[in-house]
């Protein structure tokens, strides 16, 4: 009864005028609750603490796979400590003990030298450690700033009631922090998947944690967009924090890093840390051995794999100019953005889109699967096309691997088996549909799994007991078994590891070579450049301009898409400011 009236209550205030609700008997104006206030020591720029984090022959054991075996290591305040490895070395698993998501089998985790036993993520975060995870945790049918501060509302009378305005306030300052600019009453769940990425580290740093925690932060964003988080990072750790950065994306770990820890197949295997000439040397090099060169990407991969990787990029073979015209797109958008988009992708070419984040590339590719409503025309084969759902695209050859592989791409509570089928299910049933052949989903869920290298301990345990890089190697897998016509492929090595990068990379220039056309969207100029015969560019949803293959091959191609993607002619003078360049923040990182 008392919790009804409370609801009662609080649903009248809301619904009172402001100047008309009563003010408090004790004589001050409605408040945020005192242990959510924020004062300017709470502000994102203060200065903390950080705490020292220290893990003890950690061990982690799920049926059939030993994720972790014996880890020790050591984050320590003022320090952004990466953690590197191939898929499923065991990086995210390492994290999720941290967090306080599973509990380890063996070990013990101490924070500022108390041994800590953490049995759910709520008890992380109340002794201080936030994590920003590789999949969004959103709420699709709460706002911005609701999800921004969700478990740390701004509230007025005592906790009854929302201060919707301190709430706005508080999260504009959060993602301003991180340079984002989201209008703060829009659906989570209506955000592109760079957007909700940066919803979730905003709502990270609003608690205000000593240790933070980020798996890929940056593998779904733009380089400004990476530019600016890397930035903000080495703010975060100059105010003393604890930082703990996963990423496959090298360039940024050498750049932004302080220590590197090297995990391979559940095991610690090589330590670097910055000395005095602001390079990484390795720390943990026998005593006898050389004195190593400073460690570069080439020897943080080689360290990951434990062999030195050449190019991961296949040899390009020319696309056949006169191959059969499979897709056009004739003035084709999204509604609601400019929809000025023609372009024409022929049998066995690999064609690349390229754009800022939010310049409409994946509203384009939803737009065409049926997923978003559309203007203008689609031809497929010649022959006009109006897609309304995903299916009906995979039906006429159109496969589409999306950017979000927890939300559209797979389905994580269902096994490999299952996940593997059901694009093609029809081909796997005997007796007229009434029977499902579990023999051969099960054959051709084991191949695809050999062809890409995907470890997976059984094909019957759920997708999820898988690492994050394999599952995005599966959701690519299950489209290339239904052989399509069209591949759409929405940030396809999104969390991937280098190695693993140049066998997907392979498989595409193989579909190719076998008549596939082929559509990757790529925040990645590197990947564009080296996998894609020619690459068109977004901007503000219209076609700002073309890179051939002779261009590619150009020293300038990558500063000549830049400038497309940023507006300007080919031809204009880049005028992008220094601190916007991601070139520029390595750089300074390194120095």
């Amino acid at each position: 009864m008392r919790a009804v009236c409370i609801s009662c209550f609080r649903l009248w205030i809301e619904r009172q005028p402001r100047s008309s609700r009563p003010s408090s008997r004790l004589g001050f104006s409605p408040h945020v609750r005192p242990r959510q206030r924020f004062t300017d020591h709470d502000a994102l720029g203060s200065s903390m603490n950080g705490a020292r984090l220290t893990v003890r022959d950690i061990s982690v054991q799920y049926p059939g796979v030993l994720a972790l075996d014996g880890v020790s290591l050591e984050f320590v305040p003022g320090e952004i400590h990466a953690i590197v490895g191939e898929n499923g070395a065991g990086k995210s698993t390492l994290m999720k003990v941290l967090s306080g998501s599973i509990r380890p089998t063996r070990g013990t985790v101490l924070l500022d030298g108390v041994a800590h036993v953490f049995a759910k993520p709520s008890h992380a975060l109340a002794a201080g450690i936030a994590m920003v995870h590789q999949e969004l945790n959103l709420v699709a049918t709460l706002s911005v700033a609701e999800n921004v501060l969700l478990g740390r509302e701004c509230t007025r009378w005592f906790g009854v009631a929302i201060d919707r305005a301190a709430q706005a306030t508080r999260a504009r300052e959060l993602l301003a922090m991180l340079g984002a600019d989201l209008d703060l009453d829009c659906a989570a769940g209506e955000l592109t998947i760079a957007q909700a990425q940066f919803v979730e580290i905003a709502k990270c740093l609003a608690s205000d944690a000593r240790v933070l925690i980020l798996d890929e932060p940056t593998a779904v964003l733009g380089e400004r967009e990476a530019a600016r988080l890397l930035a903000r990072l080495r703010l975060l750790r100059d105010e003393g924090r604890t930082v703990i950065f996963i990423s496959h994306h090298l360039d940024e770990v050498v750049a932004v890093a302080d220590r590197v820890s090297v995990l391979r197949d559940g095991r610690l295997v090589q330590s670097f840390a910055r000395v005095g000439d602001g390079t990484l040397r390795r720390v943990d090099a026998p005593a006898e051995a050389p004195a190593d060169a400073p460690a570069d990407e080439g020897a943080l991969a080689g360290a990951m794999v434990g062999r030195t990787l050449g190019s991961i990029y296949p040899e390009k073979t020319a696309a056949a100019s006169e191959s059969e015209l499979v897709l056009e797109l004739i003035k084709f958008g999204a509604v609601g953005r400019s929809h000025d988009i023609s372009l024409s992708v022929r049998a066995g070419e690999i064609v690349g889109l390229a754009g800022l984040v939010g310049s409409g590339r994946t509203e384009t590719a939803e737009a065409m699967l049926g997923l978003r409503k559309r203007a203008g025309e689609l031809r497929l084969c010649g022959k006009a096309r109006v897609f309304s759902n995903p299916r009906t695209a995979m039906d006429e050859g159109v496969a589409y691997v999306s950017e979000d592989r927890k939300g559209r791409g797979l389905h994580v509570t269902l096994s490999s088996i299952v996940n593997m089928t059901l694009p093609s299910l029809a081909a796997f049933t005997r007796w007229g549909g009434v029977r499902i052949d579990g023999d051969q989903e099960r054959a051709v869920t084991d191949v695809w799994i050999n062809e890409f290298a995907i470890r997976c301990a059984r094909p019957d345990l759920p997708i999820s007991s898988l690492s994050g890089g394999n599952q995005q190697k599966f959701a690519l897998a299950r489209w290339m078994q239904t052989r399509p016509k069209v591949l759409i492929m929405d940030e396809p090595t999104r969390g991937v590891d280098v190695g693993a990068k140049g066998e997907i990379y392979r498989i595409i220039a193989q579909l190719a070579r076998e008549g596939v056309a082929c559509i990757i969207i790529s925040s990645e100029l590197p990947e564009l450049i080296g996998v894609a015969h020619r690459v068109l560019v977004i901007h503000e949803g219209s076609l700002a301009g073309e890179v051939s293959a002779a261009q590619l091959r150009e020293a300038k191609c990558e500063e000549r898409i830049v400038r497309l993607a940023s507006g300007l002619s080919a031809q204009a003078s880049l005028d992008l400011k220094a601190n916007d360049s991601k070139e520029h923040v390595l750089k300074e990182n390194r120095a």
